[in-house]
């Protein structure tokens, strides 16, 4: 991957050393702009990474950045590179997918031959904004972070376990988890568990792959993003955090990072106290074969089961997380009833090691009792992989260094409920207002400052006056709080300004959501921080 970035941010240079200045064209109604036409798109599915601080190369918030990185834009977006979604679309859908329309992948490309105009700033959307010093999730509930440690791995792979109080005196819940390496370059995975009996020995335990006994919450590998679950005011998806647990990092630092310093650390977000319907979620390792080799020379596939118990109750499939490692090419999983009928899981058709994470299904999967979880892993041990760790190719078996290989899937489920494969889950968060990743409010045009507020605070939407019908304040549980009609004729846009302590008389967990309804039923949100 690295290589292809480089390939193409040299080939964008090469493109467009000649000409980095703005082209000024006749802005007719056909024309395509950044502004009224691409910006939006970036917002959406790209600047979470092309953003100053970002993973990302480059930004691509700004209109003079975007056009300086035009060729290498037009080059990823044609071939499918970019954005990155490793996941097969024709066999399953997730929540938060980072695919592009064919219509916005012909907007881009025509933007890109026609000169890439700028076009008028006012119909430019509202830039999001990212917290590139702290948390993506905002304000946390609780982080723990490990001591520095300095690693180990010199001829083998370095396997370590902190283990860290919580000092939390009541129990919680949890809605999201974001895992932040101290040193990324050498972070190979991060298990987060939690012991719930708190008798774990606090400290560091080095040839440590996790705890005997342990909830497993939590993880990150390259690629991945903060773990977030949706839930509204009658119904809440997460995962239980009793009150004096332990939390363990299971650390994995790969050979050629000795000497070199880390210490990640673990952001949590907790519900309110109250939640009416709490839907516990496991994760568990369902799927892991390490009895395989693939010679050098040669490819092999890979097949795993396992059948859910008879016994067992129904299950809800709410999302899966395959892992590989360097010469896997590809790798899925189904569901196959005891009457021969097959759900699709997850299939990711490319394997890239630097792109992998945990999808979450926009509607849950329905596995009965007595069913069986099909796998199917393939793997690439030629001279053709490209990100074969070996010249020549050796011989590589399973197991827990990097350059061995992997075939594992965790599956995150919770007990059926009668309707869970019906319920829409972004339709949940939304209604709920408990998703809590930012970007979802940040890609939204409405602004609010100062942002955290005290006495009072002026909230401003892109849309006319003319056109707003009501805007509505809710606490973080989804609870309104306050509403107000907007009846007025001004082509203006909205701005008002607003006593907090009449729209927002009780902030849960000093959270407050906006809500700001056009005439044809589109919505407009914003996230408020109260001081």
């Amino acid at each position: 991957m690295k290589n292809l970035l480089f390939t193409l941010i040299i080939f964008t240079f090469l493109g467009s050393s000649f000409v980095l200045t703005k082209v000024q064209i006749n802005n007719s109604s056909s024309t395509i702009t950044f502004n009224e036409h691409i910006a939006p798109i970036f917002y959406a599915n790209c600047t979470g990474c092309h953003h100053s601080g970002g993973v990302g190369p480059f930004s691509l918030i700004d209109y003079q950045d975007s056009y300086n990185m035009r060729n290498a834009i037009q080059s990823s977006i044609l071939s499918g590179y970019m954005p990155p979604w490793p996941p097969d679309t024709n066999f399953s859908r997730f929540r938060h997918e980072r695919v592009l329309s064919n219509q916005e992948i012909n907007l881009i490309n025509d933007w890109v031959s026609f000169c890439a105009p700028e076009g008028n700033p006012s119909l430019a959307p509202t830039p999001p904004v990212y917290n590139t010093t702290g948390p993506q999730l905002g304000v946390p509930d609780l982080t723990v972070k490990a001591t520095t440690y300095m690693s180990n791995a010199f001829q083998n792979d370095d396997y370590v376990c902190f283990t860290i109080p919580s000092q939390l005196l009541v129990d919680k819940k949890i809605r999201a988890v974001e895992v932040v390496p101290g040193n990324t370059s050498i972070v190979h995975h991060c298990l987060v568990y939690i012991d719930p009996s708190g008798n774990s020995t606090i400290g560091i335990e080095n040839d440590c792959m996790g705890p005997n006994n342990g909830v497993l919450v939590g993880e990150f590998a390259p690629g991945s993003l903060p773990i977030t679950y949706p839930g509204d005011d009658n119904m809440a998806f997460g995962m239980n955090f009793p009150a004096n647990s332990n939390v363990i990092l299971a650390m994995h630092y790969p050979v050629g990072s000795l000497g070199m310093m880390d210490s990640t650390q673990v952001h949590f977000y907790f519900y309110p106290d109250q939640v009416n319907q709490f839907r516990e979620i496991e994760i568990n390792p369902i799927v892991q074969n390490f009895n395989f080799c693939v010679p050098a020379n040669q490819t092999l596939t890979v097949n795993d089961s396992y059948q859910v118990p008879s016994f067992s109750p129904d299950l809800s499939l709410f999302g899966v997380f395959p892992h590989m490692h360097l010469i896997g090419k590809s790798i899925e999983t189904y569901g196959l009833s005891s009457n021969g009928d097959t759900t699709n899981f997850v299939k990711v058709p490319d394997w890239d090691f630097e792109w992998q994470g945990a999808y979450h299904f926009n509607k849950m999967k329905k596995i009965n009792a007595g069913s069986t979880i099909k796998s199917i892993a393939y793997y690439d041990n030629t001279s053709s992989n490209l990100h074969n760790p070996n010249t020549p190719p050796q011989t590589i078996c399973a197991g827990f260094n990097t350059i061995d290989e992997m075939f594992v899937i965790y599956y995150l489920f919770t007990d059926y409920i009668a309707g869970d494969e019906t319920l829409d889950l972004d339709s949940l968060s939304q209604n709920g207002m408990t998703d809590i990743e930012n970007n979802y409010f940040n890609n939204n045009p409405i602004k609010i400052f100062p942002n955290p507020v005290e006495k009072s605070f002026t909230v401003e939407s892109n849309w006319p006056r003319k056109e707003i019908d009501k805007i509505e304040f809710y606490n973080v549980g989804g609870n309104l709080i306050y509403s107000e009609k907007i009846n007025e004729l001004s082509n203006l846009h909205f701005q008002k300004i607003y006593d907090k302590s009449k729209v927002f008389h009780s902030l849960s967990n000093k959270v407050g959501l906006i809500r700001i309804y056009h005439n044809n039923g589109d919505v407009q949100y914003g996230k408020i921080l109260a001081r």
